[in-house]
């Protein structure tokens, strides 16, 4: 390192690094590294300002303290923004720097750290370009290998469901079970209504004729349809005569029979008779037996 100050150009650059362990990845620091030029794989001068842990740039003001030359550089810094975007301001008590937000790119190693660049530092209206990877390969493949650690580890905390996967299996499982539920309940309903049949009907045959005739229901009105013909319900059951007897027309031949054609004359008596057996003898009675006729009168 140069023991004394440089001349200043506006060439200069500060970066602003973040460094790990090429060994131990636990190893963690933060520096401010000083270019003459354009920034490389060898810093001019270098300010270690955190060991142990990275510091934490933005929306702060960050002083780093050159020993050699006893030069201080404040950085004010905003958020965190993307890439090549403004990041704030810095100042080394010579002129004001403009810094700018880069890309976390490997730039040099220190102490067994490899660090990577976070801002820079300039007096340009823009990044200044980094170097090429060619220009750091004898130091890359550790800076590789760091970050494929890191990587691994990434797969496993990146392996869970998300809160939307969740809760959408959430509720499949749910109605899953609502369904099952439902299904089960009317297969038990279904069993339970087939013993009641079952058991209704065998109650039913174990009576059968010898528990006594079955009583007819009783008519809600006079009228009705009972075993039989029957019409209104009285005490008294009328029933139809016997089908033994069934009505017969009469003898369709005509029979025709004529009176007695002898004439006889016959005339009224004048008077009462007697009972014929009280006039048998006519010496008795005075009455002769002719006066009775053909017919013989009342016996």
């Amino acid at each position: 390192m140069a023991s004394s100050l440089w001349t200043r150009a506006n060439t200069e650059n500060v970066v602003l690094a973040d460094c790990t362990g090429t060994e131990n990845v636990g190893d963690l620091a933060s520096e401010v590294a000083y270019f003459t030029g354009s920034p490389d794989n060898s810093p001019d001068d270098i300010s270690v300002v955190t060991t142990g842990s990275h510091q934490s740039w933005a929306n702060r003001t960050t002083s780093a303290l050159f020993t050699d030359t006893g030069v201080t550089f404040t950085a004010v810094l905003r958020e965190h923004g993307d890439a090549g975007d403004y990041a704030g301001t810095g100042n080394n008590g010579y002129g004001n720097f403009t810094c700018w937000q880069m890309a976390s790119t490997y730039l040099y190693t220190h102490n067994s750290r490899n660090c990577f660049v976070v801002y820079d530092c300039n007096h340009l209206g823009a990044p200044a370009p980094l170097p090429s990877a060619s220009a750091s390969s004898s130091t890359t493949p550790t800076a590789t290998t760091s970050s494929s650690a890191t990587a691994s580890s990434t797969p496993a905390a990146s392996s869970g469901l998300s809160v939307g996967a969740i809760v959408g299996l959430s509720v499949g499982v749910a109605i899953g079970v609502l369904i099952l539920a439902g299904i089960a309940g009317l297969l038990v309903w279904r069993h339970r209504r087939s013993n009641k049949q079952a058991k209704a009907a065998a109650a039913l045959k174990e009576k059968g004729p010898e528990s006594g005739p079955l009583e007819m229901p009783k008519p809600s009105n006079p009228i009705w349809q009972g075993p039989g013909a029957r019409e209104l319900e009285t005490p008294q059951v009328y029933h139809e005569l016997p089908n033994d007897y069934r009505p017969v027309e009469a003898h369709s031949e005509a029979i025709r029979g004529e009176l007695d054609g002898t004439p006889t004359r016959v005339e009224l008596h004048s008077y009462d008779l007697p009972p014929r057996y009280e006039n048998e003898n006519e010496n008795e009675t005075g009455v002769s037996p002719g006066a009775y006729g053909n017919f013989k009168g009342p016996i």
